[in-house]
């Protein structure tokens, strides 16, 4: 078993006053003797934080990518970046937890798993161990606007220098150009699969596919609209190939602002978009260990599923403690029942055809 003690924890981000606390409360309980390297930026509330070493990097300009629910929403690539490379500069353990500074630790359950799923392919063969990341955010070859190397950036458990790997040679990215990308007058013929959101590539998928493209020649994408599915095949036998990709219910690990971070599901329809146990197993099986018992259960991929998440999602909506009491009220008496009999019938037409 792992030893706290070998461990270098990055508490990386903007400090939030009451969810940092409770990060870094949480790694004290359950990691204790871990090494706590708090990096963000200067002027940055940080008294009262219980850290080990302390990184105050000078803050990068934000660039404005879309307005949600009153809120304005900012491209932080770049400073998710720095805050990253630096702390990483300081890390001395063996291992490292790369985290961002409002996630919390349950229990470290994500430790029991560091050796699971050994079995690799010598092709797209990185790590010098797997690294162990969240399944929130790392896509699944599902979706029609397919998106390569979208690796979720949420946490990153690892061998220190696999997680430098990972990072410390991405460069940062030019603003405003890269954010504005798929805005640009030459650009906007191209198929955006983020929707009315311009950027290049989303940060996970930046870094993800940085990393794999520096390490690997055939690797290539112009933007985020430049895939295809050969390119799809590669990334799913890198993915497979050194990540093993956990559940809160394996890891342990949620961030307190978003109910799903301890049931996926209640993500909705997203979550068929996303890596989740099973299909991490089975593709396990396909690309690195042919004799690998499948031990979850399989999340059906059909359109009863899609009607099942989209119920989930509307029931997400109406906890949501931020959402105008206008659109609670129009979610539970018109899109929460419409999303019920949808699935009903989809249900039905399901039936039908099993018979």
């Amino acid at each position: 078993m792992i030893e706290s003690q070998d461990i270098s924890i990055i508490v990386q981000g903007a400090i939030n006053t009451v969810e940092t606390k409770k990060c870094i409360k949480s790694i004290r309980k359950y990691l204790p003797d871990a090494e706590i390297i708090l990096s963000t930026w200067e002027n940055e509330p940080t008294e009262n934080l219980d850290y080990d070493i302390i990184v105050l990097n000078t803050e990068p300009s934000s660039i404005l990518i879309d307005s949600y629910k009153s809120k304005k929403i900012y491209n932080n690539l770049n400073k998710q970046l720095i805050s990253t490379q630096n702390g990483l500069k300081q890390a001395t353990k063996k291992y490292t937890l790369k985290i961002r500074s409002d996630l919390i630790i349950e229990k470290p359950t994500f430790l029991e798993f560091f050796d699971n799923y050994p079995k690799r392919i010598e092709r797209y063969k990185l790590f010098e161990h797997k690294v162990i990341i969240p399944m929130l955010l790392t896509r699944y070859n599902y979706n029609k606007n397919k998106m390569p190397f979208h690796i979720s950036d949420w946490w990153f458990f690892g061998l220190t220098n696999d997680i430098k790997k990972y990072f410390e040679k991405t460069k940062l990215v030019e603003e405003p150009n890269f954010t504005n990308y798929f805005a640009n007058e030459e650009n906007k013929y191209k198929k955006n699969p983020y929707g009315k959101i311009p950027h290049k590539f989303a940060p996970e998928q930046y870094f993800g596919y940085s990393c794999f493209a520096r390490n690997f020649d055939d690797i290539y994408m112009e933007d985020a609209s430049d895939y295809s599915e050969e390119l799809m095949e590669k990334y799913r036998k890198c993915l497979l190939n050194n990540f093993i990709i956990l559940d809160f219910k394996h890891s342990g690990i949620y961030l307190n602002k978003y109910l799903f971070s301890k049931n996926e599901k209640l993500i909705g329809d997203q979550y068929i978009d996303l890596y989740n146990p099973y299909r991490y197993q089975k593709d396990y099986k396909e690309i690195c260990d042919n004799e690998f018992l499948i031990t979850e259960t399989p999340i059906l991929e059909d359109k009863k599923t899609y009607s099942k998440m989209r119920i989930y999602k509307k029931l997400y909506r109406l906890i949501e403690h931020n959402l105008p009491i206008n659109k609670k009220l129009a979610t539970l008496f018109f899109e929460l029942p419409y999303s019920i009999i949808m699935f009903i019938l989809d249900s039905l037409k399901s039936n039908r055809q099993n018979f």
